[in-house]
């Protein structure tokens, strides 16, 4: 599907979806990964290190039966948060139309919003030092429309948010 702006000039420009980058979502697994693999080497070393446990617990648990409970537990939470961070990433979209930008949300619910080019009122873009280098950003929309409509709108980390900005401008 092709693009127009409201002059009917030709953009281009097929409709693709507009997702979050995948360097934060890279980012994001990697730290949960580490983070929950951080957590069980310390108590795996904490537990084998002979230190006396409180309560008298040494006596009452099985060092390796507890290792082995902790280390299921923590597949467990890694599985459903890396399903959670991919989910909640692959779920939360955004097209541009013609004439609008569609914010589509969800799996089994799906909620979708349309935002009307010309009731865009400015556009921003965001970069940290981070986002320059890896080339992501956010980009905050202003709407607003008659009777006193007023809405914000974010895209956060968005890959690559000068290309998107350029072609919000041509179409509002």
């Amino acid at each position: 599907m092709e693009v127009f702006n409201r002059k009917h000039e030709d953009c281009n420009h097929e409709l693709e979806p507009i997702r979050g980058s995948i360097t934060i979502l890279t980012v994001k697994l990697l730290v949960l990964l580490v983070v929950f693999d951080g957590l069980y080497t310390f108590i795996f070393y904490v537990l084998n290190l002979g230190i006396p446990l409180p309560f008298d617990l040494q006596h009452h648990i099985h060092i390796s039966e507890a290792l082995f409970g902790l280390q299921l537990i923590n597949i467990i939470f890694q599985v459903v948060l890396l399903l959670n961070i991919i989910l909640a990433w692959a779920t939360d979209m955004y097209f541009l139309t013609e004439k609008h930008i569609i914010r589509r949300s969800g799996i089994l619910h799906i909620s979708e919003e349309t935002y009307h080019y010309e009731n865009i009122r400015s556009i921003a873009i965001k970069q940290s030092w981070l986002g320059k280098l890896f080339h992501y950003g956010d980009i905050f929309l202003k709407i607003s429309a008659s009777g006193g409509y007023q809405e914000d709108i974010l895209l956060a980390g968005v890959e690559n948010p000068q290309k998107y900005q350029a072609i919000l401008k041509k179409l509002f």
